[in-house]
C-alpha cells in the first residue's frame, strides 16, 4: 500500500515538474506519459558517473549480501544517461519525494 503511494507520489511531483517546465514557456504544451513499453527493474545498488556533457546512472542488484568473497559481482539492469540540467532536476525532485517520504513513513537510516 506504502509502495502505491510512493509511485502516484513520485508520477505527481513529475507532472509538477513538466506543468511548472509547460508554465515557463511560451507555448501551451500538454504531455502525456505512456508507459506501455516501460519495464520496471529492481536494484539495490546504484552508481553515478558523469563527464561534461552528461550524467550517467547505473543500477543493479548485488546477489551476494553477506558472502565473504574476494569479489563482489553487481548485475546491472539499468543505464539511464541524463543531461546536467536534466539531472539537476531529476536530483531536486528526488529530494523533495524522500523529504515527503520521511514526513509520512519515518527517517531514512
Amino acid at each position: 500500500m506504502a509502495e502505491k503511494k510512493i509511485k502516484k507520489k513520485m508520477k505527481d511531483e513529475i507532472q509538477e515538474t513538466v506543468e511548472a517546465t509547460t508554465d515557463a514557456s511560451t507555448r501551451d504544451v500538454r504531455v502525456r506519459f505512456d508507459d506501455t513499453s516501460m519495464s520496471s527493474n529492481y536494484a539495490n545498488v546504484a552508481n553515478v558517473g558523469m563527464s561534461k556533457d552528461e550524467v550517467t546512472l547505473l543500477f543493479g542488484v548485488n546477489k551476494t549480501w553477506g558472502a565473504v568473497k574476494d569479489e563482489v559481482v553487481i548485475d546491472l539492469s539499468s543505464r539511464i544517461i541524463l543531461t546536467p540540467s536534466v539531472a539537476k532536476s531529476f536530483a531536486e525532485t528526488l529530494q523533495r519525494v524522500l523529504g515527503e517520504y520521511e514526513k509520512q513513513v519515518g527517517k531514512i537510516v
